[in-house]
């Protein structure tokens, strides 16, 4: 497909509104962080209704898509690249195809029908399989060598696919090996996450960070995903959070717990959001906040618990530049980010029993283990660590301001935007 003429902006579309994104929850505030305006792009999140014709060139699309798969990929059966090319979703297709941008940019899985140049952002390597493949299902299961390891596999070592990038060092790194594809290696950049707080909101922070020092107790602060989903509570540790917490205010009353979650009710039983409001000192935000009063929780935490089952890059990035003390997980990933004893305290009982990687770099991952009980030992291990922070007032105040500083220093927003303009830059100059 010919580029944009010269003069023109580049025109992206962004499909993370396409119906085969809204599983996912749509666009997410990591992606849209990237599209600060650009001289020579326009970015496109909100595609066009298609008509006929646009329906039709997506029709024929993803019947290229399996022709090509069905060349690079022998080994899989018919009706293997039928559900594969299927689950690329026609609908979405067409809206791309109505927008008629000159590059698609999916994120995280290649829901794309190789018609147009492309690129992409991945955070783990897991969710390049999906649907076939997906988070808390993998850990009996290898991909390496599967029909889809070789359809996936001859997607991003497509002349289609310009450019991959991650956030995760150990991302890019594994990528080839994972493939065994040194021209898909090649195609992959890591560029470090990026974050910042809107100008009024930093000032704010900035400003808050004394009132921490004169505090007296210990605030925690526990939140649910962004959308709010009742099994999040269970995967990012809430029941281990409660039952650590249940303990530790009995040996010290002068602790709090706010939850910004909404309770899983429907998981739990009805009874469950009274047992969780009986606890002494804790406080349920479920209703929606502005993004303002999304911070001032952050800002009346002394400590953000994260000890989930995987990573969740801008929940922990944030509320270390809010200036909580975090513990988090040792989950992979986390590591990145946090450096334990350092910058916060990664949490050990994940790692090894829920997630980890094997040797091909292929994440695997169970959630069933949460799905029938809390884990007491992992429990126990977050008792510790929350107790040796609401004890330990000066190691609790030296976490703060290192996670405060590590933040500013090393996850600026200028790289992060900066690094996925410059690999625009290298595509747009291979377009032409």
């Amino acid at each position: 497909m010919e580029s944009a003429p010269s003069g023109n902006p580049l025109r992206v579309a962004a499909m993370w509104r396409t119906p085969i994104f809204q599983w996912l929850g749509g666009d997410h505030p990591m992606m849209t962080s990237l599209l600060a305006p650009r001289s020579g792009y326009e970015f496109l999140l909100d595609m066009p209704a298609p008509d006929a014709a646009a329906r039709a060139r997506a029709e024929a699309g993803l019947a290229g898509l399996s022709a090509t798969l069905r060349a690079a990929a022998p080994m899989a059966t018919d009706k293997e690249i039928a559900e594969f090319v299927a689950s690329r979703d026609l609908n979405s297709q067409a809206e791309v195809e109505a927008a008629d941008p000159d590059l698609v940019f999916p994120h995280s899985m290649p829901f794309v029908d190789l018609r147009r140049p492309w690129i992409s952002h991945i955070e783990e390597l897991l969710p390049l399989f999906a649907p076939f493949f997906w988070h808390g299902t993998s850990a009996d299961r290898s991909v390496h060598r599967t029909p889809v390891w070789h359809l996936v596999r001859a997607m991003l070592e497509h002349p289609s696919c310009r450019a991959l990038s991650s956030h995760l060092r150990h991302s890019v790194d594994w990528i080839g090996k994972l493939f065994e594809s040194p021209a898909i290696a090649a195609k992959t950049r890591h560029i470090p996450f990026g974050f910042a707080f809107p100008p009024d909101v930093e000032a704010h922070v900035a400003a808050a960070q004394s009132a921490r020092e004169t505090r007296t107790g210990c605030t925690f602060l526990f939140t649910n995903s962004w959308f709010q989903a009742e099994p999040s509570f269970i995967l990012r540790g809430g029941m281990e959070v409660l039952a650590a917490y249940g303990h530790l205010v009995r040996k010290r009353p002068d602790c709090r717990l706010i939850l910004r979650t909404k309770l899983p009710t429907k998981i739990m039983g009805p009874g469950f959001d009274s047992f969780v409001r009986s606890i002494p000192n804790v406080e349920v935000i479920d209703g929606k906040l502005d993004y303002a009063a999304f911070v001032d929780l952050f800002l009346r935490a002394d400590v953000f618990l994260l000890p989930s089952c995987g990573l969740h890059t801008v929940s922990l990035v944030e509320a270390m530049a809010s200036g909580a003390a975090v513990i988090a997980s040792d989950a992979p990933g986390v590591d990145e980010f946090l450096h334990d004893g350092e910058t916060g305290i990664a949490t050990k009982g994940r790692l090894g029993k829920l997630s980890w990687y094997d040797e091909h770099g292929f994440l695997r991952q169970t959630f069933e283990p949460l799905k029938k009980s809390f884990d007491a030992d992992f429990a126990a291990n977050l008792l510790a660590a929350m107790e040796s922070l609401a004890r330990d007032t000066a190691r609790r105040r030296a976490l703060s301001r290192a996670g405060y500083a590590h933040v500013r220093a090393n996850h600026a927003m200028g790289p992060w935007v900066d690094g996925f303009g410059r690999m625009l830059d290298d595509v747009r100059e291979g377009l032409r």
